[in-house]
């Protein structure tokens, strides 16, 4: 009898004993499994953490364009899984090239800015019209703001040294001109300026007074105007027309340079010549 109730106590023990490590084996796992699920919580927060950071440094990449900012997102990136990095590092590339394609423009335009050269200031517009993005929008607009006053500070330059070429050449024809008639006056010693010194000398040879005659302007005769004349061309001459002042008299001079050089002045009394007025006159 006592054998079997130290069985029974046995076996009471044993259920007992086995309840409790059953007991406390459940209550571990569920601590486990418990602890995981926080520990994966606490891991999906961070990450989520770790991806709005890169989010938020390729957005500060766009907006700043600075080359830490662009380096920065990229580390940000690199912290994701990869199959989370995809989006992102697309953006960044695209952000590359956008910035690349400005730059190069800018480089154009500068260019074209100091060579002035029409093959420069082809290339830099078509640099500017390869910006159709609209995050290239703002600087598009400033490139082509530039290149139009450069465009027009050339156009101004080329206007003025034109000016600038047509005056110099106007006074230049115009000295030309001016030597050829100082020329003119040496090689003929006839002109529109001494033909009344002339008539005056030959009025003084003959016995007159010159203060006695009102002459006309003269005028040029023939192909030979007082301009155009030159030591080879045929004599040139001049008639002028006077009147006595106190009435008694009118009539004509006429100046000639002959062919031996000489200058002779004709006096003609109303249509008729006068023998008596005809003289060979010198001023030296």
């Amino acid at each position: 009898m006592k054998v079997k109730m130290n069985k029974k106590v046995i076996v009471s023990i044993l259920v007992v004993v086995l309840i409790g490590v059953i007991s406390g084996g459940v209550y571990a796992y569920q601590s486990k499994v418990e602890h995981d699920k926080q520990v994966k919580l606490e891991h999906d927060k961070d990450y989520r953490k770790i991806e709005k950071n890169a989010d938020e440094a390729v957005q500060l990449a766009y907006n700043s364009r600075k080359n830490e900012d662009i380096e920065n997102a990229n580390k940000s990136i690199e912290k994701l899984k990869k199959s989370d990095q995809k989006t992102l590092k697309e953006k960044i590339e695209k952000l590359d090239k956008l910035l690349s394609e400005i730059n190069s423009t800018k480089v154009a335009v500068k260019k074209a800015d100091f060579s002035k050269t029409e093959a420069d200031l082809l290339n830099a517009q078509k640099a500017i019209d390869s910006l159709k993005d609209e995050y290239q929008v703002k600087n598009k607009s400033i490139f082509q703001e530039n290149l139009n006053n450069i465009k027009k500070a050339i156009a101004d330059e080329k206007a003025r040294a034109e000016q600038e070429a047509k005056i110099k050449a106007e006074q230049e024809t115009k000295v030309k001109a001016e030597q050829e008639r100082k020329a003119l006056e040496q090689a003929s010693g006839l002109n529109q300026n001494n033909v009344f010194d002339y008539i005056k000398k030959f009025l003084v040879m003959r016995g007159y007074n010159p203060d006695d005659y009102i002459l006309n302007n003269p005028i040029g005769n023939g192909p030979q105007a007082p301009t155009e004349t030159r030591a080879s061309d045929t004599p040139s001459s001049f008639d002028v027309k006077y009147q006595e002042k106190d009435g008694t008299g009118a009539g004509m001079f006429r100046v000639t340079k002959t062919l031996d050089g000489q200058i002779q002045v004709v006096k003609y009394v109303g249509s008729n010549f006068d023998t008596d007025g005809i003289g060979f006159v010198s001023l030296s």
